[in-house]
This record gives C-alpha cells, sequence and structure tokens, in this order.
C-alpha cells in the first residue's frame, strides 16, 4: 500500500486555469482519509505551494517548495529542509542573466524579489489583488546588487523565463559552463530553474520519507516536466501526466490522463482506492 502520494502542482494538479478539480480534490480528501501523506511538491514559492494546500486541507502535512529547496512541515509552522545558493553564485547568475538581458526573479525566504513586473511576477501581482493579505505574495522589483547581498546565503531559487526558448537554452549553457555547484532544470519549455547544486524533488522527498518513516517503495510521486524526472525515478510508482514531456513518460511506471482530465484523481483512484477508471 502507498503511505505517501507526492503531487507536483501545474500542469498535473491544476488546470490550464490554475484550478484544482472537483474530483482532484475529492481523490485527495479520500486518500488522506486513508491515512495517506499528501505531499504537494512544487517549484512555486513556499507561500504559493502554501496556498493550495490550504485549499485542499493539508495544513497538518508537510510541503515541498522551490523545487525542493524547502520542505514546510505545515503542523509545525516552520522549514525543517532548507536549501539556499552561495552568494557569489547568486551574483554570477544575475549577471549572467543582465548580460544577455533576460527576465529573472529570484525567492528569498517568502518573497519573490523580480527585475521587473512580468512573467511570473505580473501573474502572481494580479494574482495578489484576489487574496487576502495573509495570503499574498510579497513581491519586490529590485536588480540592485546591493538587494541580492542582503540576502546572503538565503536564496533557494531562480527563475529565468524568455518567449524565446533558444535563448533561455542558450542562458542555460552559460550558466552550466561557467558557474560549477548549481543545479539546473525547467518547470515547462521556456522556464529554466537554478538552485544550489543537489537540490532537487528528489532530494526533497528524500528527506521527507526519512522525516516521516516512509520507505521509497511506499511513494506514489505524479508528475509532468523535467523538475519531475528524479522524483518520478525514486518513487515506488511513478506516474506521468499525458501531457507530459515524453522523457518523463518513458520512465514513469504507469501515465495517467492529462491535467485537464483529472489525471492526479485517476491515479488514486486507481492505485490508492482501488476504484476503476475509465481509461
Amino acid at each position: 500500500m502507498y503511505k505517501l502520494i507526492a503531487i507536483d502542482l501545474d500542469m498535473t494538479l491544476l488546470d490550464r486555469n490554475k484550478n484544482i478539480s472537483l474530483r482532484n480534490k475529492k481523490a485527495i480528501e479520500l486518500a488522506k482519509e486513508k491515512g495517506v501523506k499528501i505531499v504537494l511538491c512544487s517549484g512555486r514559492i513556499l507561500k504559493g505551494v502554501m496556498y493550495f494546500a490550504k485549499i485542499l486541507g493539508l495544513c497538518d502535512q508537510v510541503v515541498v517548495a522551490c523545487n525542493g529547496a524547502i520542505v514546510r512541515d505545515l503542523k509545525k509552522d516552520k522549514d525543517v529542509y532548507y536549501v539556499g545558493l552561495e552568494n557569489q553564485k547568486s551574483l554570477e547568475i544575475t549577471r549572467i542573466c543582465e548580460e544577455n538581458d533576460i527576465y529573472y526573479h529570484y525567492y528569498f525566504q517568502d518573497t519573490m524579489i523580480a527585475r521587473k513586473l512580468d512573467y511570473s511576477s505580473k501573474f502572481y501581482y494580479e494574482k495578489n489583488k484576489e487574496l487576502p493579505e495573509e495570503e499574498r505574495i510579497n513581491i519586490i522589483i529590485d536588480n540592485s546588487e546591493n538587494t541580492l547581498k542582503a540576502c546572503g546565503d538565503l536564496i533557494t531559487k531562480f527563475v529565468i523565463i524568455d518567449k524565446d526558448v533558444e535563448k533561455v537554452d542558450r542562458v542555460r549553457k552559460i550558466i552550466e559552463r561557467e558557474i560549477p555547484g548549481v543545479e539546473t532544470t525547467k518547470s515547462d519549455i521556456n522556464i529554466l530553474e537554478v538552485m544550489k547544486e543537489g537540490v532537487n524533488k528528489k532530494r526533497a522527498l528524500e528527506f521527507v520519507c526519512s522525516y516521516l518513516g516512509i520507505a521509497p517503495e511506499e511513494v506514489m510521486a505524479i508528475g509532468d516536466n523535467e523538475n519531475d524526472l528524479q522524483m518520478i525515478e525514486f518513487a515506488g510508482l511513478g506516474v506521468a501526466m499525458e501531457n507530459a514531456i515524453e522523457e518523463l513518460k518513458e520512465i514513469a511506471d504507469y501515465v495517467t490522463k492529462s491535467h485537464e482530465d483529472d489525471g492526479v484523481a485517476r491515479a488514486i483512484e486507481k492505485f490508492v482506492l482501488g476504484e476503476a477508471v475509465n481509461v
């Protein structure tokens, strides 16, 4: 029996409008009632992950944020795992981004700091207008070196985005070539993420398993993109979304329906709840 379900958010649990379907909510609720731990594992900033945990009634669980840089025990209201970039490496990343005139933002604890209001920072800025003050993500528009230096070694992740995918890939190659000791991955075709070397969802999930006393073979993980690859390989049952990248589908144990067709619920129903699923 699976004792823990690790679930990615964007393009996995969330539909194209960033909502969670009723069927997905119900399947998660029923799995939780059976004593299964539900762990949201996302590249999003911690507060963004906590927002969906609250919607799902998971405030007594742990969550993984910033692509594995943070594990927060929501019941204890504290980070139990936190890995930041060395400040010098953060300075080098921003230098490369500025030289290539590409959008970036970075996460410092619960704050998103962006060079300009665009892409993700613009999305969250608009989303904040709909949320109560305590759930809003703190956004600072500032590309000064002094601000970055003041963050010390507590920056968990850089997000680099451009409509030009080739430009994103070119910047990735430069970062990998010029800055040793960092980990790069993608959460979408044009979204590059940079963390400290060794930071990924698999490492965070390994910590969660140890923290909760759960074996890897008792874990089911569901995802869709490059930043889910290691997590899917680690889990006893790795599930890829129908809309996942081909590389992820190839290593997954099972391919469920898409994020627009309750793929998460269908996988939980099939492997945890033991209910018939229309396939």
